[in-house]
């Protein structure tokens, strides 16, 4: 028998049993809305949550601004007023057409490399360094990917491609506010086993880890496998380097952290570890690479022949979580969130259902935020670039910190307030926000919510353009031209002038208060939530 599986074996348990299995544990069930709203209470949780959609008549009229949308219930703890209030469905994607199977409490949602298996849990979701797409990956050992509307025209494509036949005298619906293209742009198949991580780099390029003990390499433009790098043992933890995406990190069950060099082929750099790796990381300047262990080890290496540098221990001082937890994800960050240099940070998520912020420069913990439930999932935390956190959970929940500390949480760091939703109806395995560059995107494609947000910039049109747009469209669905005796005018021809937008909504263009959470769970589920930023209009 291996040495891995020798090693786990003397920790008790079956790898499986101790990779992902679930259990169930007293949360914030009780949890209460402490923030006062008057509607609140009739707000449905968010895993029962209609979709944002309205009815589109024969005629194929819609709405240019649609009815406000049905928010759904936000809790809070340790604090009153909600940042997060005012959040709607507007989107759901599935993972794949399969029935699922929710698994019952106390069940181990263990991922399974069989295709006999009745439920498809997603286990990575990643943006895209540009934030134009969206990619995800789980049990059903598919990588798809998802592209953001980013255009009026790409709008209007996904409203025909959403479209339904309408019974006559019947009426159709469509999302009213949805984010990404319904239809994957990309599904990457060639794993043989469930995919446990996804990594992008600046170029696009996609990196895909799995428990068939191999990372794959695409690219977007591409509908083949680029490359697939070989290991010998699951390989939980990828990442690009943040600087040259001719490298990745990788840290497998065999102990071992490698560095590997694309072009080449080959592993440029490894070096053995204490114990499983099941996270990596390189810090933003890609000088420094980070491997998260089984035990709650966290080790730094030099990232030019992985020479060891330091390591700490990640787990509590007392209590049952002194011993140390599986490290389930590292994330490093500048500081503050969204800045392009200052002090790094370090995000770490383990599976003492905690997440821990600590400093680089002297390794210190920093914060510390719980609330949330990962005793034994492989569920990681993720830091926007607005400064929060947003993490899933076992109770089915996604959560969300803000990393700013008021005076009050300065004297009682133990009460750090947290916001949170009931997202799906079965572990919520993955939560992410979108990133600013997504929802700059979003808001250059006619987004009814961040237009009445934010208004863009006047278009000029020529006298013969406003008159033929202003015209009923025919049974074709084409402006009738002839009835002033000219032709449409096409895109290409027509002489269209845009204002130039001031520096007022380019600031506004930020949506700060128009955030998209994107969340996914066991059965392979994906949604997408979004704040109404537009409610006061």
């Amino acid at each position: 028998m291996r040495q891995t599986t020798d090693s786990w074996d003397r920790k008790g348990g079956s790898f499986l049993s101790r990779f992902m299995a679930t259990k169930k544990k007293g949360g914030l069930d009780g949890v209460t809305d402490d923030g006062s709203d008057p509607g609140d209470a009739a707000r449905p949780e968010g895993m029962d949550a209609q979709l944002f959609r309205h009815t589109v008549d024969n005629m194929g009229f819609r709405p240019k601004f649609p009815q406000p949308p049905a928010y759904i219930k936000v809790r809070t703890k340790f604090k009153k007023e909600k940042q997060f209030d005012r959040m709607f469905l507007a989107q759901e994607l599935r993972s794949s057409n399969d029935k699922t199977q929710v698994p019952a409490p106390g069940a181990n949602p263990a991922p399974q490399s069989g295709s006999a298996a009745s439920h498809n849990p997603i286990w990575a979701t990643e943006f895209s360094k540009d934030g134009k797409y969206l990619a995800a990956g789980g049990q059903d050992r598919i990588v798809r990917v998802w592209s953001v509307i980013s255009t009026a025209e790409e709008r209007r494509a996904h409203e025909k491609d959403e479209s339904e036949p309408v019974a006559p005298g019947d009426e159709g619906s469509r999302l009213s506010a949805p984010v990404f293209q319904q239809k994957p742009v990309r599904e990457y198949h060639g794993h043989t086993a469930t995919i446990l991580d996804l990594s992008w780099s600046k170029n696009n390029f996609l990196l895909s880890s799995s428990m068939d003990k191999t990372v794959r390499l695409w690219h977007i433009t591409r509908q083949e496998n680029l490359c697939t790098f070989k290991h010998t043992d699951f390989v939980p933890s990828i990442q690009f380097h943040p600087r040259d995406d001719r490298f990745f990190l990788a840290g497998s069950l065999d102990t071992k952290l490698r560095l590997w060099s694309i072009p080449d082929k080959s592993v440029a750099f490894w070096t053995q570890v204490p114990d499983m790796i099941t996270a990596v990381s390189f810090t933003p300047d890609g000088k420094t690479c980070i491997a998260g262990t089984l035990s709650g080890l966290c080790m730094f290496y030099e990232t030019e022949g992985l020479k060891y540098q330091t390591q700490i221990h990640v787990k509590s001082t007392r209590g049952q979580n002194a011993k140390g937890s599986k490290i389930t994800g590292i994330q490093t960050t500048h500081w503050p969130p969204g800045s392009s240099s200052g002090e790094t940070k370090l995000v770490v998520t383990s599976n003492d259902s905690r997440i821990r912020l600590y400093n680089l420069r002297d390794k210190s913990l920093e914060m510390k935020f719980k609330g949330h439930e990962n005793n034994c999932s492989q569920i990681r935390a993720s830091l926007s670039s607005t400064g929060h956190i947003v993490c899933g959970s076992e109770d089915r929940r996604a959560y969300i910190w803000s990393t700013s500390v008021s005076d009050a949480e300065k004297r009682a760091p133990q009460q750090r307030p947290v916001e949170m939703f009931e997202a799906h109806s079965s572990i919520s395995t993955c939560a992410i926000m979108a990133p600013l560059k997504t929802k700059l995107l979003l808001a250059r494609s006619e987004d009814p919510i961040y237009d009445l947000c934010n208004p863009p910039p006047i278009t000029l049109v020529s006298k013969a353009e406003s008159i033929i747009s202003s015209r009923a469209p025919t049974e074709h669905g084409e402006f009738a031209s002839s009835a002033l005796n000219t032709p449409a005018p096409s895109i290409a021809a027509s002489k269209r002038h845009t204002v130039d937008p001031t520096p007022q909504y380019l600031a506004r263009s930020a949506h700060v208060g128009g955030n998209i959470i994107v969340t996914a769970d066991y059965t392979g589920a994906i949604k997408v939530f979004r704040q109404d930023c537009a409610y006061s209009k």
